[in-house]
């Protein structure tokens, strides 16, 4: 463990440093930013769960399960980028069960989501149902992203050479 802490210091400083030496100055974006010449983005996502596959019950279902999340997309400067977030969803009902699901979700192109999730609903009576589920969806990442930082780089870059 303490070998994985050291790791993940040393991942964080050399990032820290690559970012810091950049050569072109940009803007923080308010929600997430770019590292490593714009491979590497933080920031939030959203996604929509259309299909799940609960490993209590070997049951595929599909259904409408919105959710947000923030995470890492890394090579986020090309077309087959891939990124990993940490998702919420919450379905909150006078009709059915309350339920959360945590999920941690991977991404690929940018659009296609895959996640392994925690599906907590809430019993009338006893204690709350826990199942894990293998989630399938859409979904797309915001404010970190490599176009976002370009467009702030530019529009800076603009009220700056006015006179």
């Amino acid at each position: 463990m303490r070998k994985f802490a050291l790791a993940v210091v040393a991942c964080f400083m050399l990032l820290v440093s690559s970012s810091a030496s950049a050569q072109t100055p940009v803007p923080n974006p308010e929600f997430g930013g770019c590292f490593s010449n714009n491979t590497i983005c933080l920031g939030p996502s959203a996604a929509i769960v259309v299909g799940e596959l609960n490993f209590s019950t070997s049951k595929f279902t599909g259904g409408f399960i919105p959710g947000a999340g923030y995470g890492a997309t890394f090579m986020a400067d090309t077309w087959h980028t891939v990124g990993v977030d940490l998702y919420m969803s919450f379905t909150v009902s006078q009709s059915v069960p309350n339920n959360a699901i945590p999920t941690l979700m991977l991404s690929f192109a940018n659009y296609l989501r895959v996640g392994l999730g925690y599906s907590i609903t809430e019993q009338s009576v006893g204690s709350t149902l826990k199942q894990p589920l293998l989630l399938f969806g859409v979904g797309s990442n915001f404010g970190g992203s490599t176009s976002y930082v370009q467009s702030q780089a530019a529009e800076a870059a603009k009220t700056v050479t006015k006179p």
